[in-house]
């Protein structure tokens, strides 16, 4: 053993003199939630032990004898791959226990440098640690904790360490543990049981962890992931898990079904006892009911857990998931018990309830559903396949339902029955959502960039205000005011949905006059409901993921106070308040998306259900785009919580973080010499762009003015970049000039001759020789614009109804321009020549287990690149109280 050094901190050397005598400690191993390690020499018996010290505050909370005798139970383990427990005691006020020191590494430390394990190692680790739960259970220990760093690998095999400190922790400390603010239990690993507070774990419990941890081993990521503990919790209680052979195809279909059994949501449904899971995966035979890899749905579970995810706070720690109740100041809103209304695969948006508030308006892909909140039969009020039936409100009476459709606003009997329109589609270019006056004879929408008010029976509507990309409308219950989103229109409409952006909410008097806003403009701030004491109510990532904020407000309008957060980890991507301000609804929103490719043709269509995913984990890729040479990806990512830049090798491996910034970025493009990626971000407030060296470190900002700007494309001399200024209002493009100095000049706006009165809309992008580029104007489809400026020319007409043709990219070559028809709700990739010509379909996204997500896509080297979605939402209720 090596002498110890001077250097020591204080508690290294309290411990060394409190175990003097029987341990010798050498140095500190590392230091985690619960306890430091330290590797020591056992004096007694000349070896190398690992000497584990709870925190003060832990050991304080779990009373010293206590904890010794839980502990002592796991202490009469002896199985191979189970790492034995030599000693435990208190010395000096220090609780410890030890336990042989591996010379090996542990699996996360494998998982760290190799990301994924070959199939049959994996699948032996997974056994293993079976066989050792198997053991421990077969003695009523559950271990509470399996995760990758408490799985340790030596000589070839896998060692369970840390058995029964878990069990000891909680029982002994019982309901102080809360007090410590000490998580026992892993979010990323925890069964749904665990996550809720459950007191009554059993094997089970650990089999879903084990799941967990052979799904990483396998994906290179756990099933769920997320910025925030909240969100991952979450995703364990709701969502299910992408298919392991979405992931791995080599994976064989009878581990997939195993995995997903292990993965069930509901206890009864995985293997009863673990040691059933190892004989699966050794067999490689049938793992029980058919499954396609899926995790199981969240139905029965959600039911039997739905009101204990408000207070699930026991095992995870202090307030680890408060999903619902939060105290805050007097007469702020408090939610309660909640249930879950929808269990549906797929998307059910746009809750509305009543004003009573016992029923409920939803979306779905089908059309326009009513229920009773507390059961019954749901009602088809309205049918339309493709999701265009959206952001229906309640008459007061609660006898009429209004929405949006393809014929534009219309409104029907609650509970079925002919339909009538209030105002039309055609020409109006009408923003998403309305809301009615609280006493039902008009109701408010807006039509491009104008709010008005319009007599629900007829007659001239007159203006309220003007305004950016406005939506999401809510009338204050004594009829004085208007609120709205401006902003981020994109975050509700169907082809991209819970768009990554900021949006303000502003409130207007209903008379007419000048608007205020009311929150931020810097976070996502969406979906306002009023309060019946005329405060509002909204969802703002303000503090990360999408949560419930109350704003008290003056009679102007104006705010009185800062905004309370009534939620966390909610993830709600709309909310609805009954009359009585007793019921909350709320859409629970969920997103995955990664970078998949598949081969393309000379000839003839590709389906996309060919893809293979080139990312993967659970984080919502937006834009992306691949290097001149072929080797690496860019693209944006949440995965570290706020959406930032990353590249990764083709390849495969470990994405490296080129931005680190409060602020959302997207949208990467390379620079001709691969030298450079340019992208764009809110770091200024709204949309800017910015350039980076591709090795990362400090971005150099391009645009600098008043001017919102976009989806940046390069020039082929690299000197200069193009961008799409001001996309929702008034759209052009813009060219920025890279000096001799290295400085970006002012903006060039790109002068754009068209046919009709429309502009340049949408992502555009120069030409391969640099004489042209390509974009999309609204009413004349896709065109080819020269450089220098001048007529366009269409090469794809546009179109009433859809496809609509966005996103062009040019061929390397420059004579085919390919482009995303978005012909919702299953678009296709097609290509066209850029001297004009019938166009061709070359991917087509016709798997619906594998919908296509924004648009964003490649042709590189044969494959076509682009990015697809996982999106899932279901409709919960809460109660709410008002706090004293």
């Amino acid at each position: 053993m090596k002498a110890v050094p001077e250097d020591r901190d204080e508690t290294f050397e309290g411990v060394a003199r409190a175990l003097r005598g029987r341990y010798r400690l050498e140095r500190e191993c590392g230091a985690g939630g619960m306890a430091s390690v330290y590797l020591a020499e056992d004096l007694k018996h000349h070896r190398n032990v690992a000497v584990k010290v709870l925190r003060p505050e832990l050991a304080a909370a779990v009373g010293t004898q206590r904890f010794l005798l839980e502990i002592d139970i796991a202490a009469r383990l002896h199985h191979p791959h189970v790492l034995p427990l030599y000693d435990s005691g208190e010395a000096d006020g220090f609780v410890y226990f030890v336990m042989p020191f591996v010379e090996g590494e542990s699996l996360r430390d494998r998982l760290h440098r190799e990301k994924q394990l070959p199939l049959d190692e994996a699948l032996q680790i997974a056994r293993e640690v079976a066989d050792a739960l198997s053991f421990a259970h077969g003695h009523d220990v559950v271990h509470r904790d399996i995760k990758p760093e408490n799985i340790l690998l030596e000589a070839g095999h896998a060692v369970v360490a840390d058995f029964g400190i878990a069990r000891a922790i909680t029982a002994a400390a019982g309901e102080r543990l809360t007090q410590t603010g000490i998580a026992v239990g892993t979010p990323a690993y925890m069964s749904p049981e665990q996550a809720v507070g459950s007191k009554d774990l059993d094997g089970r419990s650990d089999l879903y962890s084990l799941g967990c941890v052979l799904y990483e081993m396998l994906a290179g990521q756990p099933p769920f992931t997320g910025p925030t503990v909240e969100s991952v919790v979450h995703q364990h209680l709701t969502a299910e898990a992408r298919s392991i052979t979405q992931i791995r195809p080599a994976v064989p279909a009878e581990v997939a079904a195993a995995l997903a059994r292990a993965l069930a949501k509901t206890p009864a449904d995985r293997f009863n006892p673990v040691g059933q899971f190892a004989e699966a995966l050794g067999r490689g035979g049938p793992a029980g009911r058919p499954t396609d890899g899926r995790g199981a749905r969240a139905s029965a579970p959600l039911r039997r857990y739905g009101a204990g995810v408000a207070a699930a706070v026991g095992v995870v720690g202090l307030l680890m998931v408060a999903l619902l109740v939060r105290r805050g100041p007097p007469n702020v809103l408090q939610l309660g018990r909640r249930a879950q209304v929808t269990l549906d695969p797929g998307l059910e948006l746009d809750p509305a309830l009543s004003p009573d508030g016992r029923f409920i308006a939803y979306t779905t892909g089908t059309g326009l559903v009513v229920r009773q909140v507390d059961g019954g039969t749901p009602i088809q009020v309205v049918r339309d396949q493709g999701g265009a039936v959206r952001w229906p409100f309640w008459a007061p009476d609660g006898r009429r339902i209004f929405f949006f459709s393809r014929r534009g606003i219309e409104i029907a009997p609650a509970l079925g029955g002919a339909s009538r329109v209030l105002v039309a589609a055609a020409g109006a270019n009408l923003a998403p959502g309305g809301a009615i006056a609280p006493d039902g004879r008009s109701f408010v929408f807006a039509s491009r960039d104008s709010v008005y008010v319009k007599p629900v029976d007829g007659g001239e509507e007159r203006l309220v205000t003007v305004g950016r990309e406005l939506h999401s409308f809510a009338w204050s219950p004594d009829g004085r005011l208007i609120a709205y989103v401006s902003g981020n229109a994109a975050y509700v409409r169907s082809n991209y949905l819970g768009n990554i952006a900021p949006s303000s909410i502003r409130v207007v008097p209903a008379a007419g006059g000048t608007s205020v806003r009311v929150t931020d403009e810097q976070a996502l701030n969406v979906s306002p409901t009023w309060a019946s004491d005329g405060s509002l109510l909204y969802v703002s990532s303000r503090d990360g993921g999408r949560d419930v904020y109350q704003v008290t407000l003056k009679p102007s309008g104006e705010v009185a106070g800062p905004p309370v957060r009534l939620t966390t980890g909610l993830s709600a991507y709309g909310i609805s308040l009954s009359a009585d301000g007793t019921r909350l609804a709320y859409a629970a929103f969920t997103e995955t998306s990664n970078v998949w490719s598949v081969a393309i043709a000379s000839t003839g269509a590709v389906s996309v259900s060919h893809a293979v995913p080139v990312t993967t984990g659970n984080q919502t890729i937006e834009g992306f785009d691949i290097s001149p040479d072929g080797q690496w990806l860019a693209f944006d990512s949440n995965r570290s919580g706020t959406q930032q830049i990353y590249r990764v090798r083709l390849t495969g491996g470990e994405p490296e973080q080129l931005t680190r910034a409060s602020a959302d970025a997207f949208y990467p493009a390379w620079s001709p010499d691969g030298r450079e990626i340019a992208f764009h971000s809110f770091r200024a407030g709204h949309r800017q762009v910015f350039v980076l060296s591709a090795e990362g470190g400090t971005p150099v900002q391009v645009t600098k003015g008043a001017d919102d700007e976009r989806a940046p494309s390069w020039a082929p001399d690299g000197r200069r970049l193009l961008t799409v200024a001001n996309w929702a209002t008034h759209p052009q493009l813009h060219v920025f000039t890279r000096t001799t100095d290295g400085r970006w000049s002012a903006p060039e706006t790109l002068p754009v001759v068209v046919k009709s009165d429309t502009v340049p809309a949408g992502v555009s992008e120069w030409s391969t020789d640099g004489r042209s580029i390509a974009c999309r104007c609204a009413n004349d489809g896709l065109v080819i614009v020269p450089a220098a400026g001048g007529p366009a020319r269409s090469i794809v007409p546009a179109s009433p109804s859809p496809p609509v043709s966005v996103f062009p990219h040019w061929s390397a070559g420059g004579p085919l321009v390919y482009y995303l028809a978005d012909e919702s709700p299953n678009a296709s990739v097609k290509v066209v020549p850029a001297s004009g010509g019938a166009p061709r379909v070359v991917v087509r996204f016709d798997d619906p287990t594998r919908p296509w997500h924004r648009f964003g896509f490649r042709i590189r080297a044969g494959r076509a690149y682009f990015t697809l979605g996982d999106l899932q939402s279901d409709i919960w209720v809460a109660e709410v109280a008002r706090s004293k």
